[in-house]
């Protein structure tokens, strides 16, 4: 996966907005989008790449001095840096260095329209929340005093309130449509994103939590709403922290979990490494050896023991792995050791943060067993991230459990967020129209009345 650093503005012109442009690499373009918020002194973003299946990939830097500008962002073992000037005030070109490759690009700011700005338009808040504050939009339906109230939680990675993922904005546009039915909700910037403060790496599912416990207990006490009944809709790996929620805090009504996991992020792991390697490059038995030395590495680090054991073994198995690819392939890799202590180092930091520590060896499904509240649970048939075979029977398994009024439903053509899809692979985002699949909004609004 490419990453790309930098850009270069005029210290007057506004760095905040869409930026959208092509790197030339070896005669192929390669489109990018930068989506940019905050101010110069304290800018953030995130970036895609529409042909790599890359969806909202945060910058580890976003600067602005003078007319220059300078993007960081880190993918796996990569780190590119672009750099640029301001042509003008749309404009801005420079090169992308990665490696030691350098290849020119150019970008252009998008132009939102009066329709992309309106959609889920509501009041702005901010949540104090001991030393961080929660930014995000509660929207309220009119002439509805006491409307039922949705908090919505994003899935994995550090998102925008409205989730914004190849322009399409799930959560805003759901935002709009549960107005319509006389429903309210609030949407909010995961940390370190928008106007929300806090390290989003170093939040842990406790963390998270207790982020919506803050928000039910201010919306509750706030004089913009008389909420009647709570909802909590989370999305993925925001179904994960909506389910831990809902089972300990009382002040939580109804449960809806779209494309949620029934099982650990580990076992979500093993899965889609079997499907990312699959296809007749790698045997079944190096596929097989690829998960359980990650496993041991994921084990070691959790137990603090034996991690150099454990990080040496990954090494050599991935070497074997790569002298094993077709010459052709083996070409693109001149030093195979390098590459693999690399991609070793990488495992290592994404399975030490103290978020992913938290989640791998989660089971939600421990936490659905103690609700007493209905649930609304949610899957694409062709969700190819978090599959119904894989995780609706560990999810119904608890709700029965539980003994609480549950409803499952899966939604033809549809894909992890609920468009309608081809494939279902997150490749094909970027190609697909910016709107739910027929009927979707309309199950959650009337699940949620009658309930």
């Amino acid at each position: 996966m490419i990453s790309l650093l930098g850009l270069k503005v005029h210290a007057q012109t506004p760095l905040s907005g869409k930026w959208k442009g092509v790197i030339e690499i070896q005669g192929q373009q390669l489109t990018v989008i930068f989506n940019i918020e905050g101010q110069p002194v304290n800018y953030s973003g995130t970036l895609d790449i529409p042909q790599q299946g890359a969806k909202d990939l945060p910058l580890s830097q976003a600067e602005q001095k003078g007319d220059s500008v300078l993007f960081v962002f880190n993918a796996g073992q990569v780190t590119g840096t672009f750099e640029g000037m301001l042509e003008s005030e749309t404009q801005i070109s420079g090169m992308y260095q990665q490696g030691p490759g350098r290849f020119p690009f150019k970008l252009e700011k998008q132009q939102s329209t009066d329709a992309e700005t309106q959609i889920g338009e509501g009041t702005d808040l901010i949540i104090p929340k001991g030393d961080i504050d929660i930014g995000g939009t509660l929207v309220v339906p009119e002439n509805t005093p006491r409307p039922p109230l949705v908090i919505m939680i994003s899935g994995s990675g550090a998102q925008n309130q409205d989730s914004n993922i190849f322009e399409f904005k799930p959560f805003a546009i759901l935002a709009e449509h549960l107005k319509s039915q006389g429903i309210a909700s609030f949407r909010y910037d995961d940390r370190q994103i928008g106007k929300s403060t806090g390290s989003f790496a170093n939040a842990t599912l406790d963390t998270l939590a207790s982020d919506v416990d803050a928000i039910i207990l201010h919306l509750q006490q706030s004089d913009e709403i008389t909420p009647t009944d709570i909802i909590l809709l989370g999305h993925s790996q925001g179904g994960v922290v909506a389910g831990k929620v809902a089972s300990e805090n009382e002040e939580v009504d109804q449960l809806i979990l779209m494309a949620s996991t029934g099982i650990s992020i580990k076992e979500i792991l093993r899965f889609q490494v079997q499907q990312a390697l699959s296809g007749g490059t790698h045997s079944q038995e190096d596929i097989e050896t690829e998960i359980e030395n990650r496993e041991m590495l994921m084990e070691a680090i959790r137990k603090g023991e034996e991690l150099e054991e454990a990080k040496q073994n990954y090494i050599n198995h991935y070497k074997d792995m790569l002298n094993n690819l077709p010459d052709a392939q083996k070409a693109g890799i001149p030093d195979i050791p390098t590459f693999a202590k690399r991609q070793t180092d990488q495992l290592v930091t994404v399975y030490s943060s103290p978020q992913m520590q938290s989640l791998l060896f989660h089971q939600p499904g421990e936490d659905l067993k103690q609700l007493k509240i209905p649930a609304l649970v949610l899957f694409g048939e062709k969700d190819t991230q978090v599959t119904e075979k894989l995780n609706r029977e560990p999810i119904e398994q608890a709700l029965q459990k539980a003994g609480v009024d549950y409803t499952v439903e899966v939604i033809p053509t549809a894909n992890h967020l609920f468009q309608k899809a081809n494939t279902g692979m997150a490749t094909e985002y970027a190609s697909l129209e910016k709107q739910f699949v027929d009927g979707f909004k309309a199950i959650i609004s009337e699940w949620i009345h009658n309930h």
